[in-house]
């Protein structure tokens, strides 16, 4: 019974605590959630310093100088450390910062949520890093620009056109290779010089491409040669690595990342009180759940386990051979159990008496034929009896008796071990009645007809029932064999069964006046061995009986 407690309040208290980490894990999703929304909401109003937190990041490799424009709450910029850069009050705490910033400030790794146009790469495009033209460089390609603008387009639209530049200050200039005319000489030469790279652009175009190779060997992948596109951005198959390797170049020419907190007056936020009170509150119903499930579930075992623990008591006093019945009333399945084990034990206690009655029965039965073979072969062996003819007549007949006796108890064993041998074929009632009234002078037997038995077996039967009512029927009586509609029934107009009599006509060994000796009552099997047989042709048998009116047996044999 410990191993079903105990098994019982593992298998709830895991509930409990997969229930509890379900619910608590949906809360914190919650409030994530939400707090990112409020943080979000927050910083919202102060967009436009976050752009301007980020400008100076792209500007400058550090933080020194920066200023924080008070606005709506307190703002406080710290480093990745959460070490005060800036602060728009003052005395603050590093430790009482909420757990979460309200943004982060990378211009290499842009908040999307404050800068939905950021590029794919969410690299601020105006970090340009070792790509940076000096003035001269600048200047130079400038005028190539406008020279090749002005002077080297076939359409006046284009020369209309003002040229783009890139964040280090190329221009981006279309070359157009689409006229028939062949361009002059001077014209090649500055789509050359605007086509190609300078040194310090090809130094850095080398640096990156080397970033992102040592990326795709990292990963085991080829290496592969990046390139410009048409906008001079660098292109490569995995955009992964090439942000990656992007990111590494860029990163010494701009600030370090540093954590912006939109607080109110004092440092404190509302988000950082909500997680709080939420983790409390989790922490305090999860304790509360828990205990709740462990005290219920050891009332609920306990109640589960007194039934069994009293099944198990009862179990081992039926071993011993007491009385084995057990008081429970409950209707449930345990309920169920406990009557089918009432049961059980009642079918074994009345199994167990008809043994002991069977064996008393046997015993009797065998001992008076032995007793009266052995009194007179005592007898002839002491020469105090002689073995004529009448004696040795009267020991034969003794002999028979337990011949009888035995086949009887063997026809039962092979009964009840289901290897009762049965020859079925189609026997002519008629015929077998007419051979029953011959054996039995004054049976009246009515109807007939065809059916499918063993005519032997079926023959026992009906000898044994025809013999039983002419011993209880009185001269003046009649006994009445009758067949119709595939039933054959035994009637007499005897002494008749009484009703409590009636339940135990086909036991074993039983006889109605237990007085009666194996002369005037038989030997109490023969009732019995005629319901194995109906039963092994998969028949019924039944007794109707009333006091002093007679009794009725009816067999009904199954069609074909």
């Amino acid at each position: 019974m410990h191993s079903v407690l105990a098994r019982l309040l593992a298998a709830s208290v895991l509930v409990a605590l997969c229930s509890i980490t379900a619910t608590a894990w949906l809360a914190a999703q919650s409030t994530s959630t939400s707090i990112r929304q409020e943080l979000g909401n927050a910083l919202a109003g102060d967009a436009a310093t976050y752009r301007e937190l980020i400008t100076f990041a792209v500007e400058h490799r550090d933080w020194n100088g920066v200023a924080l424009q008070p606005g709506k709450g307190r703002l406080i910029l710290t480093t990745a450390d959460r070490e005060v850069i800036s602060d728009t009050g003052a005395n603050l705490d590093p430790s009482q910062l909420p757990a979460v910033p309200s943004a982060v400030i990378n211009p290499l790794e842009l908040d999307l949520a404050q800068a939905p146009d950021s590029p794919a790469d969410r690299i601020d495009a105006r970090v340009a890093g070792p790509f940076q033209l000096t003035e001269r460089e600048k200047g130079s390609l400038a005028q190539d620009a406008e020279i090749y603008r002005a002077r080297c387009r076939s359409s006046e639209a284009a020369q209309a056109e003002t040229t783009p530049t890139t964040a280090w200050g190329r221009p981006i200039v279309n070359v157009d290779r689409t006229t028939a005319a062949p361009a002059s000489a001077s014209c090649t030469e500055i789509e050359t010089r605007l086509t190609t790279l300078t040194l310090g652009e090809s130094a850095a175009f080398n640096e990156l491409d080397l970033l992102v190779n040592d990326c795709l060997k990292q990963r085991g992948l080829p290496a592969e040669r990046i390139k410009m596109n048409a906008s001079w951005q660098p292109t490569a198959t995995n955009t992964e690595c090439l942000v990656s390797a992007r990111r590494t170049q860029l990163r010494p020419y701009v600030a370090p990342p540093a954590l912006l907190f939109v607080t109110d007056p004092a440092g404190k936020t509302t988000q950082a009180t909500v997680v709080r009170f939420d983790v409390g509150r989790i922490v305090l119903v999860a304790a509360i759940v828990l205990v709740l499930t462990v005290g219920v579930s050891v009332v609920v075992a306990l109640r589960m386990t007194r039934p069994l623990r009293t099944l198990t008591a009862a179990a081992e006093r039926l071993r011993h051979g007491d009385d084995a019945q057990v008081d429970i009333r409950s209707r449930s399945e345990i309920g169920q159990l406990a009557r089918a084990f009432n049961d059980m034990a009642a079918h074994r206690a009345r199994t167990d008496a008809q043994r002991k009655a069977m064996t008393s029965d046997i015993s009797h039965e065998l001992r008076n034929p032995l007793g009266t073979i052995r009194s007179w072969l005592e007898g002839a062996r002491d020469g105090m009896v002689e073995l004529d003819r009448t004696t040795l007549t009267a020991l034969l007949d003794e002999a028979l008796v337990l011949q009888r006796l035995i086949d009887d108890l063997q026809d039962l064993a092979l009964a009840d071990a289901g290897e009762l041998r049965l020859h079925p074929e189609p026997v002519d009632l008629r015929d077998l009645f007419d051979q029953l009234v011959a054996a039995h002078p004054g049976l009246i037997a009515e109807g007939g007809g065809v059916v499918h038995a063993d005519p032997v077996r079926l023959r026992q039967v009906l000898t044994n029932l025809v013999t039983n009512a002419f011993r209880y029927t009185p001269s003046t009586g009649t006994v009445r064999l009758v067949a119709r509609d595939g039933r054959i029934t035994v009637s007499d107009t005897g002494s008749g069964i009484s009703a409590e009599d009636l339940p135990h006509v086909f036991d074993r060994f039983w006889r109605a006046d237990r007085s009666r000796t194996r002369d005037t009552g038989g030997s109490g099997l023969g009732l019995a061995i005629a319901h194995a047989i109906v039963s092994a042709h998969s028949g019924t048998i039944t007794v109707d009986s009333t006091v002093g009116r007679g009794t009725t047996f009816t067999i009904t044999l199954p069609a074909r």
